[in-house]
């Protein structure tokens, strides 16, 4: 099979999947076996300008704190390369949250725990975490600790990434859900990492203090065009359910606005849950994640954000009742023709999620591009779909240790 390059796949992607009316096929590309081959992929795949895919695993590896895979097609299918185990030490351990790719194929992550941070509390197990490097020289991949957090004491710098977003000149951006001020464990900070003759210097943006604004951001943060950040906080903000906030560049450091706070009046309206999307007039999409046990009156929803007589109002783009999928994955992506392409954890014909297409329009209609059947380590879709190489959507699943099931990468095929 010859590969498509990587701009070719995703024109053909946004065609086929914005024009088919079929349910999508599933191509399981590869499954996870555990132990030295890593096990439970986070999150979903970046590709290099060869079409290889890249993902992380949070356990597995030499030294079972979790792994950076790659997996490269042939003409006999995808083959696995184990290309870091994380030693559980300086490093970090449990690598959690996206991976970005640079033009160079450098690769950047986050890991949960680990690191050498002397602010972590003495006696501690599990630091505050890194942010890392991949890259490649004479074919062999070496690691670079970018930052370690708890490097100040009572990690006020941030403890526990999770995922990265970057701008054109190379800035790191990221949220930590603990450290920084106040809260039992700090309520959580939004940071900037820079390169700095040789080094990486870090740079806490802003500091959440539950007065207010919010506590524990959610993982990953999204850039818009103008320089300016967007996240969310899972609780805290003006009714204790959590909020959504921008910051954006001023004389003096940057600004927090706090632009929409849940509050709590149904079961799907708190507790946004991740990454949100901007289209291309300023609206700002994100998710709730409603309850397991509340559906179908509270099975989450996708919320949309607009500017109204220079006020942000919210409105439900679709709110989920089991039938269509239940407790929505944070994060989309959004083809040519602002259509959203997700995946629910729940729901759907077997209760094991679907990844799902939804279509604007004076009422926003949704579309089942595929169920996940609970076999094996088909179930439940991690954050993160990814168009690729090849003509399909990619992602991931967890799979379940208990049951001998260590998760799978799958493509969907129209």
């Amino acid at each position: 099979m010859r590969k498509l390059p990587p701009s070719v796949g995703l024109l053909l992607v946004m065609l086929v999947f914005a024009s088919s009316g079929v349910l999508a096929r599933e191509k399981v590309l590869y499954q996870f076996p555990g132990g030295s081959g890593g096990n439970e992929p986070q999150a979903g795949l970046v590709f290099d300008s060869k079409g290889d895919a890249y993902g992380i695993t949070y356990y597995g590896g030499t030294y079972g704190w979790g792994t950076v895979f790659r997996l490269e097609q042939s003409n006999r299918g995808w083959t696995e390369q184990i290309i870091y185990s994380f030693l559980g030490s300086s490093d970090g351990k449990n690598p959690v949250g996206n991976l970005l790719i640079d033009a160079t194929g450098n690769l950047y992550g986050t890991t949960e725990y680990g690191g050498n941070g002397i602010g972590c509390p003495q006696g501690s197990y599990n630091c505050g975490g890194t942010v890392f490097q991949l890259a490649q020289t004479n074919g062999r991949w070496k690691l670079l600790v970018l930052y370690t957090f708890c490097s100040l004491s009572s990690c006020t710098d941030g403890s526990n990434p999770n995922g990265l977003t970057s701008d054109k000149a190379g800035n790191l951006y990221g949220t930590t859900a603990g450290g920084g001020q106040q809260c039992a464990n700090g309520c959580g900070t939004v940071y900037e990492l820079s390169p700095s003759h040789g080094s990486w210097k870090e740079k806490i943006l802003h500091a959440f203090n539950n007065n207010g604004d919010g506590i524990h951001p959610s993982p990953r943060i999204t850039l818009d065009k103008s320089g300016n950040l967007y996240g969310t906080t899972c609780c805290g903000g003006g009714y204790g359910d959590g909020l959504v906030f921008a910051l954006k560049p001023a004389k003096k450091g940057w600004k927090e606005v706090m632009i929409y706070a849940f509050d709590g009046t149904s079961y799907n309206n708190a507790f946004p849950n991740g990454s949100l999307t901007i289209d291309s007039a300023g609206n700002i999409f994100g998710t709730t994640p409603g309850y397991y046990n509340q559906c179908p009156t509270g099975c989450g929803m996708v919320f949309k954000l607009s500017r109204s007589n220079g006020q942000w109002v919210e409105s439900a783009v679709y709110t989920f009742d089991g039938t269509h999928g239940a407790n929505p994955n944070p994060g989309f992506i959004l083809d040519s023709a602002g259509h959203f392409y997700g995946s629910t954890i729940l729901g759907g014909k077997s209760n094991f999620g679907e990844v799902f297409e939804l279509k604007p329009g004076e009422t926003w209609t949704i579309k089942l591009l595929y169920n996940f059947t609970g076999q094996g380590d088909d179930a439940s879709a991690n954050p993160g779909l990814t168009f690729g190489p090849g003509g399909g959507l990619y992602g991931t699943t967890p799979g379940n240790s208990y049951q001998q099931y260590e998760g799978e990468v799958f493509e969907l095929i129209q």
